[in-house]
């Protein structure tokens, strides 16, 4: 995801663009009708068995940003801590190539979010943040 400095804006850019994508699990695959938007997905009581038994297996399970002294939660993302950071990368700056040279059991370890949550973190080009890295794990 490109950078931007509101974390949660980009979270929700990103799963605005996951949901026209249609690159997810979509209710759809039990016989439901498609959802118009994010917002009818979570709102709408028709998906919510749906979600709170396989979820879409995407981005769109997560709803919101959490800072790296908060503990995760359902649905949550949470910032990997400088520390966290500087020991899993080598470095309190990495670049996408460093994010994309760490295998994902790795790169899960570093922080071991459960399922149904994930992490972030800075990439950086040249010393200046240039994109934000999502990952995490929802459905079964």
């Amino acid at each position: 995801m490109p950078y931007q400095e509101d974390l949660g804006s980009a979270l929700q850019a990103l799963r605005a663009a996951e949901f026209a994508s249609g690159d997810y699990f979509s209710p759809t695959e039990w016989g439901m009708p498609a959802p118009a938007s994010v917002d009818e997905l979570f709102e709408n009581e028709l998906y919510w068995e749906f979600l709170g038994t396989n979820g879409t297996h995407s981005v769109l399970d997560v709803g919101r940003v959490i800072s790296a002294d908060e503990e995760h939660d359902f649905g949550t993302i949470r910032q990997l801590a400088a520390s966290v950071i500087q020991a899993g990368f080598g470095t309190d700056k990495p670049s996408r190539a460093n994010f994309d040279g760490m295998d994902s059991v790795t790169l899960d370890a570093l922080d071991q979010a459960p399922r149904w949550s994930g992490c972030c973190m800075l990439l950086y080009k040249d010393e200046i943040p240039d994109e934000i890295a999502f990952w995490g794990s929802s459905g079964d």
